[in-house]
């Protein structure tokens, strides 16, 4: 049974404090995609929790097929958060699936026992069997990343992002599974996505309290119901399994309304 180390469960803390609250700013992004009367704001809101909800409740059901969404999910939203980083305009989908799959299949390359107990923490299930079959997701990767190195060549710019992945694999390397995805999800994903919202709030938005007021809001939403679902789940299973529950689910619940946001509209506006 996966235990949480001190230095996990400070990732995990962090990821909580740090990491999620970077979602909160999507109150501002709905401003900035015309969400700025009180009504279209509060139908906007709405909408968000009925969608988080629904995710929540799709993973009670059928709690395989939402975490292999979720991963899914989150390899397309870290590569275009990564990509549209970059500033290219071009090879959006081989850079962003570059990057996404660099990640998420560099923290389970190292850490596949580790990482397949947690699986099994988010599934009820055991994905075992699945271990066989992961030199099909390498693979792919390596010619990714070898059409990646080739590019590199000609874009400058990309030479950066080459030499983030490299950084990312080697934090992967030296740490827990955890700790590796906090550091990436805290200081370089959430770095990304907060600077470049706030660029573009301070440039279109004139009211800068409204963006410190929905923030501050859904950032307290968020932990007060992280903090209940803890407690609840603490009745049934162990702290460990309780916490990894908690944030993980949440992270899917607020991922996809998150990323149909962000990926769908607000960079079709603004990349």
């Amino acid at each position: 049974m996966y235990e949480l180390s001190f230095i996990s469960l400070l990732a995990l803390c962090m990821v909580s404090f740090i990491g999620v609250p970077h979602g909160s700013f999507d109150g501002a992004v709905a401003a900035l995609l015309g969400y700025k009367t009180r009504k279209d704001f509060f139908i906007f809101v709405i909408l968000y929790l009925i969608i988080s909800a629904s995710v929540i409740v799709f993973w009670i059901y059928f709690p395989v097929v939402a975490l292999f969404i979720f991963i899914f999910m989150s390899v397309i939203h870290f590569g275009l958060c990564d990509w549209s980083y970059l500033e290219l305009g071009k090879y959006k989908w081989s850079i962003s699936i570059t990057h996404g799959l660099n990640i998420v299949f560099g923290i389970i390359f190292f850490h596949t026992s580790e990482t397949f107990e947690i699986f099994a923490f988010l599934s009820n299930s055991s994905f075992v069997h699945l271990q066989n079959y992961l030199f099909i997701a390498y693979f792919f990767y390596f010619i990714l990343l070898l059409r990646y190195s080739y590019l590199a060549f000609i874009v400058p710019r990309l030479r950066w992002g080459l030499l983030e992945m490299i950084i990312v694999l080697l934090i992967v390397f030296l740490t827990e599974p955890l700790v590796g995805f906090s550091i990436y999800f805290c200081f370089i994903h959430t770095f990304k996505h907060v600077k470049s919202i706030l660029k573009d709030t301070s440039k279109h938005l004139s009211n800068n309290k409204f963006v410190s007021i929905t923030t501050i809001s859904f950032t307290l939403l968020t932990w007060i119901g992280g903090s209940l679902a803890i407690v609840y789940l603490y009745n049934n299973y162990s702290f460990e399994e309780s916490f990894i529950k908690t944030l993980f689910i949440g992270l899917a619940a607020l991922t996809l309304p998150h990323m149909t946001l962000v990926d769908v509209f607000y960079r079709r506006k603004f990349n």
